[in-house]
Parts: structure tokens; C-alpha cells; sequence
């Protein structure tokens, strides 16, 4: 036996008889010798092994692509292997929730399951509507919250509590309510306040009722006098206009409005004031909307893109990708207008129109608040792909080359070995939640909506 494999052998038993010293902790001398194979059989010795490899009991390790989150057991590195297993079932689920409604809405217009939806939707509408639909629109709202966001990333680095720490926001960052609220020089200050009625100056969704002490254009129902054809009456002397007036009106003019439109006057539903003079009492919602392209810090919920604080970067992809998969959409308003074939089936129509109003009140709401998930988890997956292969990659990489113990480089290693997998382990949820929503946004845009 040669002289430098004795030495080996002997500097091997000397690290196995100590082998609760060698699996735990950093190396006094700044490393692990680098034995080969010994290695491998002190890891043995302490029950390490790397996903696709037996351990002492004779199981096989899973990794990332069966849902293992503790690759590594470096807990920054394990906590980016969580937020891919967390991304296949936040986009399952969303997916099953979305197919859930295309599904309903098939069985709402009598549309086969292999049917293709799109086609059988614009066929049932021009079929049964004279001309085409319109619609006004309010999208969803979708934000995040930045404290929670925080709090992830504090989780992953081992902080008890990060304090109050703020996000950079592009879009809009909700904001204690009261009288004397500001916001930065990049952003404008927003109050939404909800009735039953409302003193509003402001966009109203709803309907709004104004005042008119001057004869002016009433697009709705004008109450008082008008100078023109008058639909209806409220007196006998048919005098006081109570209908649409193709005139001028005065009195109040009383309009409906299921997307936001611009009010002076009461709002009976939800009042938007914007703008440095608007004042956030009471029970308003506020926000700092974040002017053009800028960026506001905001320690409330985010609407739009946004940007954790600073941190290692697995933890600061993992807090990232975290926020994204949990982001909250509020269903969008609709409203439609659509004038019904005179020579339908009284039946026939009866189900159709009711199908169509299942489909703007209950169904599209509940399908556009998940598409807009949708898109937010998509996006946590295209992240998280690109991260596995660039920056947390390298950072792990940079980590094992450094000052660790035994079973952390040694799970850093096998760490290195699954990071290249976990695209395939986001490809099945990923396409799965791509294709419903390509559907879904199909069935939207028969009315119009993309």
C-alpha cells in the first residue's frame, strides 16, 4: 500500500470515528479534504445522501421534479425548492378553478365539453343578438401584500422579524385612510369611498344622481322638467319628467353606471376622488397611485410590478416568487348592452338570455379575478426558471466553494445536481395554466373583453 493511500485511509477513519463532529458545523481549517471517494463514504457514515440515491435504510431520495423541498438542508436554498413546490399548486389550483368555470359556462349555452368554446360562444350570440355587444369594462385589481412579502423573505434568512420594511412599487400602494394623507412627488393620492349613497366628485360606479339647476343633456333619468320628449311621467298633469328625456333636463338626472364614469353629485355604489385636494375620511380606501413609469415605496398591498428589499438572492427569489403566488385580484365590473332578435323562440330565448347574464354577472367576474392570479403565478414560474439557472445557481455554487461543514457542502452539492430540473418541474403546472387561460381569455373576447 502506497504511503498517500495509507495517509488517506488514516485522515478517513480519523473523520469517521469523530463523524458527529464531521456532519455538523463549518471546518476549523477552512474545508473539507478532498478525499473522492472518502467523501462519499463519510456521508454515508452520516446518512446523507442526494435525491436519486438510497440512504441507510435503502430509500430512494426524491427530488424537485416528486415535490421535495429539502434538497439541501441549507435553509436559504431549501426555501427557493419550497416556492417551486408551492408554484405547481398554486397554479393547479387556479387552473381547477378556471376550468371549473369553463365548464359551467359550457353547461350554461349547452356547449359540448370537446366543443371549441370561442366558436360555439360567437355562433349562440349572433344567432340570438341583432347586431353586436357592447360592453363596459373595469378590470380586475390584483396586489400583493408588501409586509407579507417581507415576511417571507425574513423567514428565509433566519430573521425573527424584519420590522417595518418597504417594497419598491411601480402602480399603486394602499395606504392607511385619514384627513391629512400625502403622498411622494412620483405618485397621486386616490380615495375610493363605498355607500349605499355617497357625496361624490369623483368617478362613480354605480349610479350617480345629479343636480341640475340648469337645463343640461341627461343620459339617464331625468326627474323634473324637460324640454323635449319625456318617456314617462311621475304626475298626471305630465309635467314632471320621470324617464328619459331626448331634451334638455332640469331637476336631477339620474344615471347608471356599472363602470366607473365621471359624478357630480350622489353616488349610490363606490366614489373615486383623485388628486391632491381629496380627503380620505371616514371609511375611504386610499392609495398612492405611482405617476407614468414610476416607483413608490409602499409598506400597504401593491398594485403592479414591485421589488423586495435586498437579501441573499435565493431568499430574495424565493420572497419574490412567494408574494407573486399569492396575490389577491378583486372580480372586474361588467356591464353589456345587447338588443335581443325579434323572431326567437320564447323558450329559446328565455334560456339564451339568461345563459348571457349568468356569463357577464357570474361567470366572467369569477373567470377574469383568476386569470389575473393566473398571469401574476405564471410570471413567479418564469422567475423561478430563470433564477434555478442564473443567479441562484451561481450563488449556491459560490456558497459551496466557500467556508462550509461536511453536510452542508455536501447537500450544497446536491442542490447543484437538481437546480437544472426544476424547469421541468414547473413545465406540467406551467402549460396546464397557460392553456386555460388562453381559453379563457377566447370565451371573454366574444364580447369583447381582453
Amino acid at each position: 500500500m502506497s504511503a498517500m493511500k495509507r495517509f488517506s485511509y488514516y485522515i478517513v477513519g480519523l473523520l469517521l470515528a469523530g463523524s458527529a463532529a464531521a456532519c455538523g458545523g463549518d471546518d476549523s481549517d477552512g474545508g473539507i479534504p478532498d478525499l473522492g471517494g472518502a467523501i462519499n463514504e463519510i456521508a454515508k457514515q452520516c446518512g446523507l445522501a442526494c435525491p436519486g440515491k438510497k440512504d441507510v435504510d435503502g430509500v430512494e431520495i426524491k427530488g424537485v421534479l416528486e415535490g421535495n423541498t429539502s434538497i439541501s438542508g441549507v435553509a436559504k436554498v431549501d426555501a427557493f425548492f419550497a416556492s417551486v413546490n408551492n408554484f405547481r399548486g398554486a397554479a393547479d389550483g387556479v387552473s381547477a378553478g378556471i376550468e371549473a368555470q369553463l365548464a359551467a359556462i359550457r353547461a350554461d349555452f349547452g356547449i359540448d365539453a370537446k366543443a371549441d368554446l370561442k366558436a360555439e360562444l360567437d355562433a349562440k350570440i349572433k344567432a340570438n343578438v341583432e347586431g353586436s355587444v357592447s360592453v363596459e369594462y373595469q378590470p380586475a385589481e390584483c396586489s400583493v401584500d408588501a409586509q407579507a412579502t417581507v415576511q417571507a423573505q425574513a423567514r428565509c434568512e433566519g430573521e425573527v422579524s424584519p420590522g417595518k420594511v418597504e417594497v419598491e412599487c411601480k402602480g399603486s400602494c394602499e395606504i392607511e385612510a385619514g384627513a391629512e394623507l400625502k403622498c411622494d412627488a412620483s405618485a397621486e393620492l386616490q380615495c375610493t369611498f363605498t355607500g349605499p349613497t355617497v357625496d361624490c366628485q369623483g368617478e362613480c360606479t354605480g349610479t350617480c344622481e345629479a343636480k341640475l339647476d340648469v337645463a343640461a343633456a341627461c343620459s339617464g333619468t331625468c326627474r323634473g322638467m324637460c324640454t323635449g320628449n319625456c318617456s314617462a311621467y311621475s304626475d298626471s298633469g305630465a309635467t314632471q319628467c320621470a324617464g328619459s328625456c331626448d331634451g334638455m333636463c332640469k331637476g336631477s338626472c339620474e344615471a347608471k353606471a356599472e363602470a366607473s364614469a365621471k359624478c357630480t353629485g350622489t353616488c349610490r355604489g363606490e366614489c373615486k376622488l383623485s388628486g391632491p385636494d381629496a380627503k380620505c375620511t371616514g371609511s375611504a380606501h386610499a392609495e398612492c397611485k405611482a405617476k407614468a413609469d414610476a416607483k413608490i415605496m409602499c409598506s400597504g398591498k401593491c398594485e403592479g410590478e414591485f421589488e423586495p428589499p435586498m437579501a441573499s438572492v435565493e431568499c430574495q427569489a424565493s420572497a419574490k416568487a412567494e408574494a407573486k403566488l399569492n396575490v389577491e385580484c378583486t372580480p372586474p365590473q361588467i356591464a353589456i348592452n345587447y338588443k335581443l332578435k325579434a323572431n326567437l323562440d320564447a323558450m329559446a330565448k328565455a334560456k339564451f338570455e339568461l345563459a348571457l347574464k349568468t356569463f357577464v354577472r357570474v361567470r366572467l367576474p369569477a373567470l377574469m379575478a383568476a386569470i389575473g392570479r393566473a398571469k401574476s403565478i405564471g410570471a413567479a414560474g418564469e422567475d423561478l426558471a430563470v433564477a434555478a439557472d442564473g443567479a441562484v445557481k451561481a450563488a449556491v455554487q459560490k456558497t459551496l466553494n466557500g467556508n462550509v461543514g461536511l453536510r452542508a457542502k455536501f447537500g450544497l452539492a446536491c442542490a447543484i445536481g437538481e437546480l437544472p430540473k426544476v424547469e421541468n418541474a414547473l413545465s406540467l403546472s406551467s402549460d396546464r395554466l397557460t392553456d386555460n387561460v388562453n381559453v379563457g381569455l377566447a370565451a371573454a373576447g366574444t364580447i369583447g373583453i381582453k
